[in-house]
């Protein structure tokens, strides 16, 4: 039997699959599963299972490492340094694979059970690399800590210190070279950048290959791999990290044709995976836009989920919009007629506006709202219609008004 497939049958991380599949199932459902209608936003969103997964697995390659060293004067003396480190890091890596795979498999099932439509492409797919790669270099870091410093401790030490440094870089100007994942919000019209997840790929790998060489020649005294293998690798590595480093600031990027727009007055842009919520989302939209209509103020002409700001005529509507049942539309649909710049203080001018204008919005739609009586024009509580329109129009003008 070779090196490798002994490694892989004995390996620690083969001891300890069970709990790299427990955390990472764990992490996947005991959480909220808002990604559940995007293919892209759930494989992107999982891979920020890598924050937990790491250190475990730093760890673990850690104790094995240390492990091996106990035969270190064997593998010297028949020079199988390299052979072993490099066959220890695929056997450790393969069942750390086996378990990252394992919870996206059941986080692409969740998405098929939501009924999303179709099924993960090759963009999808390969946004996983940055993520393995990331666990190798972690898994081949401690593989070498554990080799070289033969002691026990420098398992959970390690793994501390792989945790702390993942959030530190996480909040930090330097987190290309830990966020290989993770989104707060729907993923429609986005996707990760595709030269930044190249850099962090390559960048992973060098890493994961100067580590191994590294241990290697600080276990034989120097001698093999030869010095200039590592001086290459070295340089090689600080090069890619020179260049993740100096990569844009954001990880994501636009993606075309991922929105498609249906019906007029109003006009509804939904990405392609929530179409079949158009019909629902366009009953709870018309008491809107009637109410508006009917005093004559023109309601929002589109709606669009792929856009961050309101415009003259464009609302945003995120996820909570689209498929919550509760309606989340009032304050969306007013948002169309005011920005970020207003004065929202208690007692100003805008803030009377806006408590005018919501409430009048909510009663004539029929929808709750949580702006009570008080504060709010009296010609818009108990007036006559026409008060009731008078007042409204003056409202929504003063709020036009903070928009210019």
């Amino acid at each position: 039997m070779n090196i490798a497939a002994l490694l892989l049958r004995r390996s620690a991380g083969r001891t300890l699959f069970p709990v790299l599949a427990v955390l990472v199932l764990a992490n996947t459902l005991l959480r909220s599963m808002p990604w559940r209608y995007e293919w892209m936003w759930a494989a992107y969103q999982y891979n920020f299972t890598v924050m937990l997964l790491g250190p475990l697995f730093a760890g673990i390659a850690t104790w094995e490492g240390y492990r091996l060293s106990r035969s270190h004067e064997f593998l010297l003396s028949h020079q199988r340094t390299v052979r072993v480190l490099a066959a220890a890091w695929v056997s450790l890596f393969a069942w750390c694979t086996a378990a990252f795979v394992l919870g996206l498999a059941v986080v692409y099932a969740i998405v098929l059970t939501a009924g999303t439509p179709g099924f993960m492409g090759g963009r999808e797919a390969l946004t996983a690399l940055p993520a393995l790669m990331l666990l190798g270099a972690e898994g081949a870091l401690g593989l070498v800590v554990g080799w070289t410093s033969r002691s026990r401790l420098a398992a959970p030490l390690t793994a501390i210190a792989v945790f702390i440094g993942s959030i530190w870089l996480y909040t930090s100007d330097f987190a290309p070279f830990i966020v290989v994942g993770g989104a707060s919000g729907s993923l429609i019209g986005l996707q990760p950048r595709v030269d930044t997840q190249v850099a962090q790929v390559i960048c992973y790998l060098l890493l994961t290959l100067a580590a191994l060489a590294l241990g290697s020649w600080v276990a034989t005294h120097y001698r093999r791999p030869h010095t200039a293998l590592v001086v290459v690798l070295a340089c090689l590595t600080a090069a890619s990290a020179v260049h993740l480093a100096n990569r844009p600031p954001l990880m994501l990027e636009a993606r075309k044709g991922d929105v498609v727009c249906t019906g007029e007055a109003p006009r509804i842009c939904l990405g392609r995976s929530y179409t079949r919520f158009e019909p629902d989302l366009r009953a709870r939209i018309t008491p809107y836009t009637k109410a508006l209509a009917s005093i004559g103020i023109n309601p929002p002409a589109q709606f669009r989920q792929d856009v961050s700001h309101a415009s003259a005529g464009v609302v945003p509507i995120d996820l909570g919009d689209v498929t919550s049942s509760n309606d989340m539309l009032l304050g969306s649909v007013l948002g169309a007629y005011y920005d970020n710049r207003c004065d929202m203080r208690p007692g100003s001018n805008f803030q009377h506006a806006f408590d005018n204008s919501i409430y009048w919005l909510a009663k004539a739609a029929d929808s709750p709202t949580y702006v009570g009586t008080e504060g709010v024009d009296p010609a818009i509580v108990k007036g006559t219609p026409d008060q009731k329109a008078a007042a409204a129009r003056k409202a929504f003008a003063d709020l036009a008004t903070c928009r210019d």
